[in-house]
């Protein structure tokens, strides 16, 4: 079985930052410190009630509920990628096992599992909310090596993460689309 390390933001689903915090009531990206609490969450060093109490601390619009904020946090995932859902229920047959390799909070990972059908088959990942570090530490790609061995091939949108595999000597793929990933696992 060939393992593939797939990211899941805009890979797998489509991310939107700055809607997602224009939501929110920021005037586009939030200040810095708070994308470092999202990057805490992110690594799972946060519980949910600690992190809604400190992010709704820096909301400008404080009337704002939690439930509202919950809502508006979550319309960062706006949907899958096209093709990809159809790509990945593909591999099985070619003897390639997709496994998440993503930066992802607890809580978004399970509207990953409800968004993504093809979820199902990916039941295995390697997420920052579990290893509490976030790409490119060496700590993320060390736990899917642990668990996997060196992925046949890894797929992430993002090339400072694409050169990070490449140190490794992993065989990595900056995402352009699902028909690119397609022709690139014929040599995989």
């Amino acid at each position: 079985m060939k393992y593939i390390a797939l990211d899941i933001g805009n890979v797998c689903i489509r991310i939107d930052h700055v809607g997602c915090y224009t939501k929110v009531g920021f005037d586009g990206m939030p200040p810095e410190e708070v994308m470092a609490l999202s990057r805490e969450y992110e690594c799972g060093r946060l519980t949910e009630d600690t992190f809604w109490t400190q992010f709704q601390a820096f909301v400008p619009d404080k009337t704002k509920s939690r439930e509202d904020l919950e809502r508006d946090f979550d319309s960062i995932l706006t949907g899958t990628v096209p093709g990809m859902e159809e790509l990945i229920s593909t591999l099985p047959l070619l003897g390639i096992q997709p496994v998440f390799f993503s930066d992802v909070s607890a809580r978004h990972m399970k509207l990953v599992r409800r968004m993504f059908r093809a979820s199902a088959l990916v039941p295995d990942g390697i997420y920052s909310f579990e290893v509490g570090a976030m790409k490119p530490d060496a700590a993320m790609f060390e736990a899917f090596e642990k668990r996997f061995g060196v992925p046949a091939l890894y797929v992430d949108d993002r090339e400072i993460l694409i050169e990070a595999a490449r140190k490794r000597g992993w065989n990595a793929l900056v995402f352009s689309g699902a028909d690119d990933l397609a022709r690139a696992l014929q040599n995989c």
